[in-house]
């Protein structure tokens, strides 16, 4: 509580949206937990003045801070600066990685939905013709992906799905 106090005043929906980005910015470079993501974003979105979400920053580095929360006037490269982390692989390498390529929960349930409405009946009918399409197709469909999410799983965790 040393130097005068900043100016009190309403922030604006644009200014709780710019803070939100910074907290999303902090939360993509390992700085703030998840949960602590989630309460700090309900706070910036209970916000009703500039002086709320200055605790919200207080222990991030000052190019996290949006200028209207640190009170300096003018562009802050704080609210430009961080954006490319999310396609720049030198920087955010970690994230880029979490968000690429299938997901193996999904290609899992994508697999039992196809099998169960299309390759149940399929081999319920004996027809072995249909059978061939649809192991063709299911082999097709879910195969690539299946075995993308596998090797991605087993490169990023070796310890998770039994490879020792």
């Amino acid at each position: 509580m040393a130097g005068p106090e900043p100016d009190r005043y309403r922030v604006s929906d644009d200014e709780r949206d710019r803070a939100l980005e910074q907290l999303r910015t902090a939360l993509e470079e390992g700085r703030l937990g998840l949960d602590e993501h989630e309460a700090r974003s309900a706070a910036a979105l209970k916000a009703v003045t500039n002086l709320d979400l200055v605790p919200l920053f207080e222990d991030l580095p000052a190019r996290l801070r949006p200028d209207f929360v640190t009170g300096t006037a003018g562009t802050a490269p704080a609210t430009r600066e961080p954006a490319p982390v999310e396609g720049d692989a030198s920087k955010g390498g970690e994230v880029d990685r979490k968000h690429r390529g299938p997901h193996l929960g999904a290609m899992i349930g994508w697999g039992g939905f196809l099998f169960f409405v299309w390759g149940v009946p399929t081999i319920m009918s004996g027809n072995v013709t249909a059978i061939a399409v649809f192991l063709g197709f299911f082999l097709l469909l879910v195969g690539p992906g299946l075995t993308a999410a596998v090797v991605r799983r087993r490169r990023d965790d070796p310890g998770e799905l039994g490879s020792g």
